[in-house]
């Protein structure tokens, strides 16, 4: 009944219906975009690493996810929970890189064996360009260093504190950074180390002559020089390397 009787109004005041969808349509159109920029956009009173301190886990990892929406990642997805295998935050960075976070809201500090399980599925099983872990604290000085070993980039409570503040990605400034994607360092091995087979033959040499073998022992020495007759005229080989030529 409800559709026959717009139906009906339709026929009777198409003029009037017209106006009445556009500014439905548009009312619509506006709402959406609000809805995207509030969610891409950080309160201001959220630009504070304060605020995390009375956080649960999960609220925490979608703060950081809001953070790195507003400061330009795309793509940014949270997949933290039980099975997510050390990625609890996913994105891409403005530069295109590939993001794998790590949020830990910790009231004490984050210790090496957090740091080794994020290091050892970050780039093999989430095939991450930046391993990045994040924390409301500090990282114990064995943590810190096995971060730098297999390069983690890490955001503690300090760099954090900048980042929410200036809604930059803090990635150039952490130590042990990787500057390129997982791609481009692939592209920068040289082609005899991506393919052994190219190697092996580049060290295969021709056959060469005959000569006396350097580990045989040496004869005894005669007292007088032997009559021997004249050596015969020396013929190249079919194929001779430089490396191999006799001085």
């Amino acid at each position: 009944m409800g559709v026959s009787v717009v139906v009906q109004l339709v026929q009777r005041h198409p003029v009037a219906a017209s106006l009445i969808a556009a500014v439905v349509l548009a009312a619509a159109c506006g709402g959406g975009w609000l809805w995207v920029q509030r969610s891409r956009r950080l309160a201001q009173q959220e630009r504070t690493v304060a605020v995390t301190d009375v956080m649960s886990g999960s609220e925490f990892e979608h703060w950081v996810a809001r953070l790195m929406r507003a400061s330009g990642c795309r793509r940014v997805r949270v997949s933290g929970g039980a099975g997510d295998m050390g990625a609890d935050v996913t994105g891409y960075a403005p530069d295109g890189r590939r993001l794998v976070v790590q949020c830990k809201r910790y009231s004490a500090k984050v210790g090496s064996p957090e740091v080794q399980r994020f290091a050892g599925t970050a780039r093999h099983i989430h095939d991450a360009d930046v391993a990045l872990l994040v924390t409301n604290n500090y990282l114990t000085v064995q943590a810190a260093a096995v971060a730098r070993r297999c390069h983690i980039s890490v955001v503690d409570r300090d760099a954090l504190g900048l980042w929410a503040d200036s809604l930059r990605l803090p990635l150039a400034s952490v130590s042990g950074q990787p500057v390129t994607s997982a791609s481009a360092l692939r592209a920068r091995v040289p082609a005899t180390r991506r393919l052994p087979g190219l190697r092996r033959r580049a060290r295969t040499i021709a056959p060469a002559t005959e000569h006396p073998s350097s580990a045989s022992p040496p004869g005894p020495a005669s007292a007088t020089p032997a009559k021997t007759a004249a050596p015969p005229r020396a013929v190249a080989p079919a194929r001779t390397d430089w490396w191999n030529e006799t001085p």
